[in-house]
């Protein structure tokens, strides 16, 4: 399982979270992932080398070409740490809401 600090990491920098978004369309290699971005063959690696460890890519050798694919239970982390903390702000929000429209019953003092 992938810690929730590389997960938000790899998803921090604009680089590869459009790699990411170039990944949702299918397979590509590694030259073909690096074509759309002016950075040298080993800049685009380390990117990649972030997004493998958080376990968001997924890299295959096939002769010489390397090839990324993503790797959808890597954001699961991140997905059910956003997701109770949703939870958490929604509840409170609702709370507040209630209070300030006056349907606080229970703590009213009439």
């Amino acid at each position: 399982m992938t810690d929730l600090n590389s997960t938000f990491t790899a998803l921090a920098n604009p680089v590869r979270r459009q790699m990411l978004d170039e990944l949702l369309r299918g397979s590509r290699t590694v030259k073909e992932l690096g074509a759309h971005h002016d950075m040298t063959p080993g800049a685009i690696s380390q990117h990649l080398k972030v997004l493998e460890d958080a376990q968001l890519i997924k890299r295959t050798v096939k002769g010489r070409e390397h090839h990324c694919e993503l790797s959808p239970a890597g954001l699961d982390p991140a997905l059910e740490w956003v997701e109770r903390h949703r939870a958490f702000w929604r509840q409170k929000l609702a709370s507040f809401g209630a209070f300030v429209e006056g349907r606080n019953d229970g703590d009213r003092n009439d």
